[in-house]
């Protein structure tokens, strides 16, 4: 029960309570009041009979007594009247029943007044000739004192219901400090830090916004501290400080992990080739000006491509690694990017004609660093011997890595997959490390398509595919349906299930509309599934993702950001996003043992994160090294093959 219904219930109690004091003592007093008046009144007549009496008595006049008793027993309220001789004969009596109008029954019994009666002496001369006995009638006693007791109740009630009213109004404005405590609590726990500017004028109250205040102060500067601590030691160990581009270290390690996942891609290397002579002749400032311009150059063109990461991984190399980028495609962006290089406003900063050459390599599942490295470094030459800012790709004796068909087959491929029920689901368990043993929180959905040869492919080889040519929204519809009709069709099992959505998906109002209208129709599937969103998506626009997550929480559904650490976004934002969790990116993860500066980095991570109550997960975890590390530094949950392999739904 709320603090205001406590305090209703205890003034409605203490108002209830002083009604019946004071009705009891009013009654009371009104009571002891009329019994004495009407003894009194019984006495004084009696009395005045006793002395009005004589003369008839004394004559022994009959109806000369009837007549007298007569007339006082008609003009007052009397019960009984009697007058009797000394030898005990009644001489004269009269009497009225006891009826009471008027007045509730209930209320005669509860109250039930004393109505003694009263008796004086009749006397003849010297000697005593009568006794007049007199009993006052209770009926206007009564009807006195309910007129009293209802005037009283509505009296009090009324004024109860206007001082209630009253007393309510001035507890609910002094309560409403602490709606704005209760409000500012729940906040800090969603990762917001409000102050509270008006303070109460209570002192008590005033003493609680004041030290709410203090504490959304220090826990606000607490986690700024940790996200730019973060932020400082990721940003040392994998970004180049004068381009903002990742360096040889993220370079090597993007490479590497993305080497051992089924995907296949291109790796692009843009050489600058009079850096040394534009720093000798026209100063390292230029010189940096012209890195900077070849890098925000270069990030821009890579932009236009959902898995593309530019890094600068030597003093005049940058190097592109892009997920799923065809041969068409690496050779467009190859292109583009010199005619980029060729712009006069570059070439201003040089002193000659030529700027950049480009070397350009297919790479695969199962291809090496080393062999990729040597072959684009082979295209690199040839370009440098083809002219000024020229490419060249490097194209092996087997004819390289080509894509499985064409864009056109593609989009044939991917709708029949949507349409005929083409797409499969399997699942992978993220486990919670603080159990003993540890339990499954929830299940990954991953999604596949068959070849023509019945082979399962990858979500990383048809998606990037997909999120050119239009699919993506349209796939991860059918997903989204499949997983639910996977939680229908398994309503006993609680454990939740998790669904990726694209980052075109995210930011498509018309995927997004479709989305919620589907699920505003299956209540029942909310705290059974959650939505996990790439980082990259966050990137693109903050505030479209934190509004979709906003809305999704409120319909009682929970979100994951996936693949965290990709980029270089600053961890601040996750104050502003409804995130139950991160999934590390797998490059920080696989052989973490091994390296010092990862644990440390997921360390402060994961201390940050749980800071504003987001838990962490590690994805990719394969051996059992790389377990036992993860397990100390912090982490909440775990994927990968040493936990699970991906099975069919």
């Amino acid at each position: 029960m709320t603090l205001y219904r406590q305090l209703i219930v205890i003034v409605i109690a203490l108002f209830i309570t002083g009604f019946v004091g004071s009705f009891s003592i009013s009654s009371a007093n009104l009571r002891h009041f009329l019994d004495k008046q009407l003894v009194s009144h019984a006495q004084d007549t009696a009395t005045s009979l006793g002395l009005s009496l004589s003369s008839a008595i004394q004559s022994d006049d009959r109806p000369v007594l009837e007549a007298m008793i007569d007339a006082v027993f008609d003009r007052g309220y009397y019960q009984r009247i009697e007058v009797t001789a000394v030898n005990g004969e009644t001489l004269v009596e009269r009497s009225n029943p006891v009826r009471i109008k008027d007045v509730p029954d209930w209320f005669v019994s509860h109250v039930g007044l004393d109505t003694p009666g009263a008796e004086a002496l009749v006397m003849a001369g010297w000697k005593q000739a009568a006794t007049v006995h007199v009993r006052s009638h209770p009926g206007h006693a009564y009807h006195e004192l309910w007129q009293n007791t209802v005037e009283t109740f509505w009296m009090f009630f009324l004024t109860a219901l206007a001082v209630m009213f009253l007393g309510l109004l001035m507890i609910r404005v002094m309560l409403r400090p602490l709606q704005g405590v209760e409000s500012q609590a729940e906040a800090i726990c969603n990762g917001s830090y409000p102050i509270q500017e008006k303070l109460p004028r209570t002192r008590e109250l005033r003493r609680i916004v004041e030290a709410m205040n203090r504490l959304s102060h220090k826990v606000n500067e607490s986690f700024t501290k940790h996200s730019a601590l973060t932020d400082r030691l990721r940003n040392e160990a994998y970004q180049d400080p004068l381009t903002g581009l990742g360096n040889r270290r993220w370079f090597d390690q993007q490479l590497h992990y993305q080497l051992e996942t089924p995907a296949r891609g291109a790796l692009i290397l843009v050489a600058l080739q009079q850096l040394d002579r534009v720093n000798a002749e026209s100063g390292y400032q230029t010189g940096d000006n012209l890195l900077q311009t070849v890098a925000r150059l270069i990030e821009s063109r890579a932009g236009n491509y959902t898995h593309c990461y530019a890094s600068r991984i030597s003093g005049t190399e940058f190097g592109l690694i892009g997920v799923d980028l065809g041969v068409r495609e690496a050779e467009k962006l190859a292109g583009v990017l010199a005619g980029d290089l060729a712009r006069p406003d570059i070439a201003d900063m040089t002193t000659g004609t030529g700027v950049a050459h480009i070397g350009v390599v297919m790479w695969e599942h199962g291809d090496t660093t080393g062999k990729l490295l040597a072959e684009v470094d082979i295209a690199m030459r040839t370009a440098q011997a083809s002219g000024d800012n020229a490419w060249h790709r490097f194209k092996p004796a087997t004819g390289g890595a080509t894509p499985v068909r064409g864009n056109i087959e593609w989009r044939d491929y991917l709708r029949q997959a949507i349409h005929t029920g083409g797409i499969t689901l399997l699942t992978q368990p993220v486990y919670m490390l603080q159990d003993n043993p540890p339990r499954p929180i929830h299940l990954e959905l991953l999604a596949r398509v068959a070849d023509d040869n019945g082979n399962p492919i990858d979500a990383c080889l048809f998606m990037p595919m997909a999120g050119r040519l239009g699919l993506a929204a349209e796939i991860d519809k059918a997903i989204v349906s499949l997983a639910i009709q996977h939680l229908q069709a398994h309503q006993d099992d609680s454990t939740p299930v998790a669904v990726n959505l694209t980052t075109r998906s995210v930011h498509d109002p018309a995927f997004l509309d479709w989305l919620h209208a589907t699920l505003s129709d299956k209540p029942g599937t909310a705290n059974r599934l959650i939505f996990e969103l790439p980082e990259s998506a966050i990137v693109t626009d903050i505030r479209s993702v934190a509004a979709t997550m906003e809305r999704l929480v409120a319909a009682g559904y929970s979100c994951g950001i996936d693949h965290f650490g990709r980029s270089f976004q600053s961890l601040a934002h996750l104050r502003s996003l409804k995130v139950q969790y991160l999934k590390i990116d797998g490059a920080y993860t696989r052989d973490i043992h091994r390296d010092s500066d990862n644990q440390f980095l997921v360390r402060a991570l994961c201390d940050t994160a749980h800071s504003i109550d987001i838990q962490v997960i590690a994805g990719t975890v394969e051996t059992a090294a790389d377990a036992e590390m993860i397990a100390r530094l912090n982490v909440d949950g775990v994927q990968g093959h040493l936990y699970g392999k991906p099975t069919p739904i």
